[in-house]
């Protein structure tokens, strides 16, 4: 990796970024290529993976790709193991992927309604994936001198709500993980941070949410408008490059300020008439 102090250059590192083929991990891919990090895409999907790293090739960069699923050991080993074969080290690993699709989120309700096998792999793919992850990249890591780990996740792991129980479970423990990999082999050289996302405007996003839903979520943001999958691809490069080499075990808020403000802050004009701007 890049040893110059405060540099976003990722020349010569080799990054891992799991759920790219679409949203965050797709822009994440792209970003950290840009930089001049070759890029090992994973996800499900193996078409959409496959056209992501054409268009990391096209843009001049340097991308792998593995289809399989994080929730499959075989299938992480796998991915470490022709990263390392391709690229000859490993430097940054992003555990971006999610389970999220309609199916399960339409049935991860509460703690009485969800059924078990939403949970199951809810916790397989969101968390026992991130673990499966670091398992297997934290030794190839090591080996090179060091290495970043970014989990990306969801302010739901922060806050409670009165559905998707399993989902923000799982984003909760995820920061818990961070802590515990950035402190078992900090002194080995491995960086573990998390990102905790508000509503970021992915094409998904953008094709779930009604106007009325979007009009609810925008008036609790402290900012103008929605974060992009720019937005965040900007963190993970900035925690993934020595730029951010002074900062580990930490979970990055970037929602907006929505954990920020007092609940009552989008009917401040109710509440505090007199203070209102």
């Amino acid at each position: 990796m890049n040893s110059s102090t405060g540099s976003h250059s990722l020349d010569g590192a080799a990054a891992i970024v799991t759920g790219a083929a679409q949203g965050i991990g797709r822009v994440t891919a792209l970003a950290l290529a840009a930089q001049g990090a070759r890029v090992t895409i994973l996800d499900i999907n193996g078409d959409g993976a496959h056209a992501v790293a054409d268009e990391v090739r096209d843009a001049g960069g340097e991308a792998h790709t593995v289809v399989g699923d994080v929730a499959k050991e075989p299938d992480v080993a796998r991915m470490v193991e022709e990263t390392l074969s391709r690229f000859g080290r490993l430097d940054v690993l992003v555990n971006n992927a999610v389970v999220y699709d309609r199916e399960i989120e339409g049935q991860d309700l509460n703690v009485v309604a969800t059924p078990n096998e939403v949970w199951d792999r809810t916790m397989a793919v969101n968390l026992q994936g991130a673990v499966l992850g670091c398992r297997h990249a934290i030794p190839a890591m090591v080996a090179g001198g060091g290495g970043s780990i970014v989990n990306v996740g969801s302010t739901a792991g922060f806050s409670g709500d009165t559905n998707h129980v399993a989902y923000a479970a799982s984003m909760a423990a995820k920061y818990s993980l961070t802590r515990s990999i950035a402190t078992s082999h900090g002194k080995l050289g491995i960086r573990c941070n998390a990102i905790a996302t508000g509503l970021v405007l992915s094409p998904t996003a953008r094709g779930n949410l009604d106007p009325v839903k979007l009009g609810v979520y925008r008036d609790n943001l402290l900012v103008p408008d929605f974060a992009e999958p720019e937005d965040i691809a900007s963190i993970i490069v900035f925690l993934g490059s020595q730029a951010g080499r002074y900062i580990t075990g930490q979970t990055i808020i970037a929602d907006g300020g929505f954990q920020a403000h007092q609940p009552w802050h989008a009917q401040a004009h109710i509440v505090h008439p007199d203070a209102v701007l």
